[in-house]
């Protein structure tokens, strides 16, 4: 069981990091795919420090980050989390070829996609480690598509 202040503070990564995912979504629409990558890292990475914080942890600094988000992607045997940073990490040389080709643009969304779900699926896991503390996504914040 959390206390009240780690339980906060997870509902306020929840509440950043799904508005932020919405965001991304909505920035790609509109063809902004420099800005929709730097939400979608803000998003991901509160998605990851919620889960830490869930399990009594806190992790802080981009490389913790990312090496926590691997750890729990191995020990939840789920690729996109797994995988969530490196993907992003190539996001930028996608959008590179993109704009070069002017094709392919469905492949960033699919990437995006990946990486949300990711997002979401991380989301659970807080749900999951915190059944009577946190709760659920779907009542604490709208569907993130």
């Amino acid at each position: 069981m959390l206390d009240q202040t780690s339980d906060r503070k997870i509902q306020r990564y929840r509440s950043q990091s799904l508005r932020l995912l919405d965001s991304a979504f909505g920035e790609m629409r509109s063809g902004r795919w420099m800005r929709s990558e730097e939400l979608i890292w803000g998003s991901l990475t509160l998605a990851v420090k919620g889960v830490a914080l869930s399990q009594g942890e806190e992790v802080g600094g981009d490389e913790a980050v990312r090496l926590y988000a691997a750890q729990l992607g191995k020990e939840h045997r789920d690729r996109r989390i797994r995988e969530a940073f490196t993907q992003l990490s190539a996001f930028s040389e996608t959008v590179d070829q993109v704009r070069e080709s002017r094709s392919r643009v469905d492949y960033l969304f699919l990437q995006l996609d990946d990486v949300s779900a990711a997002v979401e699926r991380l989301w659970e896991l807080v749900s999951d480690n915190n059944t009577d503390s946190i709760s659920s996504p779907e009542t604490s914040s709208p569907e993130t598509n």
